[in-house]
């Protein structure tokens, strides 16, 4: 109850804008925790393989790719603020009609791909743009950390009511259910957002002419870019392995289902019990986080939590009990998150608002093309061993954290490569 308490503090402090997107980040998380369960175990009956969810995710990176070279320039030139509800709403919309089709039409399944094509298309301009809106909306720099520990403990708390929420669903409905209330959240997020109040200062834009600006400029945004990364070399390690985190998040969704199915005689709660875990310790992160960040430094903390997620999947494929499976899981989403967090908010104070948008997609860029490389191999050798598949996922996640060491510890680019000079 005090660690309770001590949270709601947190939360109390923040100002009114920031409440608005860690409210919507709740409610919306809430929906995304019931769909990607309902669509990884529609999938999964329907196919009966692993191949169906990883070439969901395939297709899903390969649309993702794309439009991040489009997304993070669009983001940079015109209002952050009607990006993210112009998405928001665009995903609820989607989303609430493929539920619904679901339900009453026999190529409800279609529909459902069409759906992810059109969501994906979208999501790359959210999350530039979210990368963006969140400091523009902080007075005070060094309060980012806690801003972002914060908005991590209400994602995965969101993540972990729509896993409790998701199995008696798919057990009593369908999943057209879960997927018609995760776009009702899309729509409540974009009218949160739509309250926020951002200073015309900070919200550098270019309204007139905005059509010529990105197809006139998008070749000389990414030069500039290119330039930036040529002058800061330490950011080129900066951004690459802050995407380690996130692809272990994808190795999780991936595992998930057929690790239960295979492992766990097909239990639906046992998804919910694995998937809550992660989220329960990702929501416990936000106490890690400062004991151990403050106590070690950026330094130790940026391989530590890369490093320790390696392990426990080792652990996760040597054991078959419910029990540790279960601690593993929470020591898993303890681990991400924390590493998420700091990388993230010393990526953000790194660099400047004018660029934000096209860092956040090359981040993102860097995790889709690993992904398009490493989801088919892995689905593959899931499909003829999960145990050795684990052990790959192990390896990389593993890889990340050892290159984190060498890097922080070399002397190749003179200093901290996560304490350079704002850029």
């Amino acid at each position: 109850m005090n660690k309770f308490n001590e949270f709601m503090k947190l939360f109390y402090e923040v100002p009114r804008n920031i409440k608005l997107i860690l409210i919507a980040t709740l409610i919306t998380n809430i929906g995304n925790g019931m769909h990607t369960i309902a669509v990884s175990k529609l999938l999964y009956d329907k196919t009966g393989t692993a191949m169906a969810f990883g070439g969901v995710l395939i297709l899903d990176n390969v649309i993702s790719f794309i439009f991040q070279f489009i997304s993070g320039s669009v983001v940079d030139r015109i209002n952050t603020k009607k990006v993210s509800i112009i998405c928001d709403l665009i995903r609820g919309v989607v989303i609430i009609f493929v539920g619904i089709m679901v339900n009453y039409s026999h190529n409800g399944i279609y529909f459902l791909i069409v759906s992810l094509v059109v969501v994906n298309v979208v999501n790359p301009f959210y999350r530039s743009a979210n990368f963006k809106l969140v400091p523009m909306l902080i007075e005070d720099s060094s309060k980012l950390l806690k801003i972002n520990g914060i908005a991590g403990v209400l994602f995965q708390t969101g993540q972990l009511l729509g896993v409790a929420l998701v199995a008696p669903i798919l057990y009593f409905f369908n999943p057209g259910l879960a997927l018609i209330i995760d776009g009702l959240t899309f729509m409540f997020s974009a009218i949160m957002t739509s309250f926020i109040i951002i200073k015309v200062s900070k919200n550098i834009v270019a309204e007139s002419n905005i059509k010529a600006n990105v197809s006139n400029k998008l070749y000389n945004d990414w030069k500039e870019i290119f330039c930036v990364l040529k002058n800061e070399k330490s950011l080129i390690a900066h951004i690459s392995l802050s995407s380690g985190d996130y692809l272990s998040v994808s190795f999780i969704n991936l595992l998930l289902v057929p690790m239960v199915t295979q492992w766990y005689n097909n239990n639906s709660f046992c998804i919910s019990l694995f998937d809550g875990s992660f989220a329960i310790g990702a929501i416990s992160s936000v106490y890690l986080l400062y004991k151990i960040y403050d106590r070690m430094g950026i330094e130790m903390s940026s391989w530590i939590g890369l490093l320790t997620q390696g392990i426990i999947f080792f652990i996760i494929m040597i054991n078959r009990n419910t029990i540790i499976t279960i601690l593993m899981m929470f020591s898993l989403g303890m681990f991400n998150a924390f590493s998420i967090s700091v990388f993230q908010t010393s990526l953000q104070l790194r660099v400047d608002t004018a660029i934000k948008g096209r860092i956040s997609s090359l981040r993102n860029i860097i995790v889709y093309t690993l992904s398009l490389i490493l989801i088919p191999i892995i689905t593959k050798i899931m499909d003829y061993s999960l145990s050795i598949g684990i052990i790959i996922v192990a390896i990389i996640v593993s890889f990340y954290g050892l290159l984190s060491v060498i890097i922080s510890k070399s002397k190749l680019f003179g200093e901290n490569y996560l304490q350079s000079n704002n850029i």
